[in-house]
C-alpha cells in the first residue's frame, strides 16, 4: 500500500490534513463552514446538534439517544481505530452535519453482502453514515459533504463505500440521495436488531 495514504493516526495528529472549507448558499446569503474531524472541545456543540434533530430525523438517524450521553459516546470514540467522525461546523461553532466512517466490518454485514455476490474486505471497504440538521437539508449540503467523504475514502486507500446499517425502506429522501450519488441500492429488505426494515447500499469508487 502506498506510503502517501492517510491513516487515522495521521489524521489524529494533524486534523487539518482533512479539513475543508465549504460554502452554502442560503436565502439569507452565503454561509461558510468547516468540514473537519470531531474534536474534543466539540462535545457541547454535538449535544446541541443531537438535541435539535426533529423526530423524523431522529427516527431515520437511529442514534442510541439524542443528548449529552450520546455526545459523550462519540467524544469517547475520537482518535480510536474504528471510526472517523467528520462534522460540518459554522463560524459561530454550530454543528450542522455529522458524517461518520466505520472501519470495522462485522460478520452480519459480510454474510449478507455475500448473498448478493459481493465479498466485503476490511482493507478496501468502509461504512458510511450521514446526518444533517433539519434546517440544512434539501440545500445540496449532503452531496457536497459526500463528495468530500468520497475523496477522503480514496485517500484512506478504500475502494468501496457501504451505507452503514443500510437505509430504512421508508426513508425515500435518503434512498434518492444515495441513488443520485451512484450508490447501488439492493431493494432486498433485511432487519437488524432495532426491528426496522432496511436496504443495503454500496458505492464503487473509481
Amino acid at each position: 500500500m502506498s506510503t502517501d495514504l492517510l491513516t487515522l493516526d495521521l489524521i489524529a495528529q494533524n486534523p487539518t490534513l482533512v479539513t475543508q472549507t465549504i460554502h452554502l448558499n442560503k436565502t439569507t446569503g452565503s454561509e461558510k463552514s468547516l468540514f473537519r474531524p470531531l474534536l474534543h472541545n466539540d462535545i457541547f456543540a454535538l449535544q446541541q446538534f443531537l438535541e435539535c434533530l426533529s423526530e423524523r430525523a431522529r427516527r431515520f438517524a437511529t442514534y442510541p439517544s439524542y443528548d449529552l450521553q450520546c455526545a459523550q459516546t462519540y467524544y469517547n470514540e475520537i482518535n480510536q481505530n474504528e471510526t472517523l467522525q467528520m462534522v460540518a461546523i459554522t463560524e459561530n461553532g454550530k454543528i450542522i452535519a455529522l458524517f461518520k466512517f466505520n472501519f470495522h466490518l462485522v460478520e452480519f454485514d459480510i454474510k449478507r453482502y455475500r448473498k448478493y455476490g459481493i465479498e466485503l474486505n476490511q482493507d478496501s471497504d468502509i461504512q458510511f453514515a450521514p446526518c444533517i440538521m433539519d434546517e440544512y437539508q434539501n440545500q445540496h449540503l449532503g452531496s457536497k459533504l459526500l463528495y468530500l467523504m468520497i475523496n477522503l475514502a480514496k485517500r484512506l486507500g478504500k475502494k468501496r463505500i457501504i451505507a452503514w446499517a443500510g437505509v430504512l425502506i421508508d426513508n425515500e429522501q435518503a434512498i434518492r440521495f444515495y441513488e443520485k450519488n451512484n450508490f447501488q441500492i439492493s431493494r432486498e429488505k433485511y432487519i437488524v436488531e432495532d426491528g426496522y426494515e432496511r436496504y443495503d447500499g454500496i458505492l464503487q469508487l473509481s
